[in-house]
């Protein structure tokens, strides 16, 4: 039995969590006691999540605001939780630790057919107990379609949708717009 799959059936701390990606020099994410390794993606999906790192970069670099890529985790205390967004926002409010950093303003999935159930699904319910968290974006990943859900004042989150490579996305939160043309510069649609 391979080490990992002796890990699903056990239950880990997140010390030991955080022990174990540092010696298997791995991405596991974590959740409740359960580790799950990372997938690999696509040249799309890495593509528009390198896109969105440099639009998201270029549109905020006179704020106090700082973009991530995939390689900081993200925990979540809420659902004792560690995972691996494809693009985080973290401006004032938000938490940097060593190994991981907790409260973004906005979070970005880029879909998958593997995971796109879980990131609109159980993983966005997790991500709504962020309570910094103002937008999370999904970004397909082979046609120019973005789907925004914004928090709106009183909790409630609003649903947007930009398509088209000549869409605008207006991250409210952040002051911000963004062109699908930028987050879809140089992608095979």
């Amino acid at each position: 039995m391979s080490e990992l799959a002796k890990l699903k059936h056990n239950y880990y701390s997140y010390t030991e969590y955080l022990e174990l990606e540092q010696r298997d020099n791995q991405r596991y994410e974590y959740f409740a006691g359960e580790i799950f390794a990372m997938a690999g993606g696509t040249f799309n999906h890495g593509l528009v999540s390198s896109n969105g790192v440099i639009a998201l970069g270029n549109s905020l670099r006179n704020s106090k605001c700082r973009v991530i890529g995939s390689d900081v985790k993200l925990h979540i205390a809420t659902w004792d939780k560690f995972c691996y967004p494809d693009i985080q926002v973290l401006c004032e409010h938000s938490h940097r630790y060593e190994t991981y950093v907790e409260g973004p303003i906005l979070v970005v999935e880029v879909l998958s057919e593997s995971t796109e159930s879980y990131d609109r699904g159980k993983k966005f319910e997790h991500y709504r107990a962020i309570p910094e968290l103002c937008h999370y974006l999904l970004l397909h990943q082979n046609r120019a379609y973005a789907e925004l859900f914004t928090r709106s004042n009183d909790g409630q989150w609003i649903f947007s949708e930009v398509s088209g490579m000549e869409g605008i996305l207006h991250l409210s939160c952040l002051k911000i717009y963004l062109p699908l043309a930028e987050l879809y510069r140089n992608v095979e649609t």
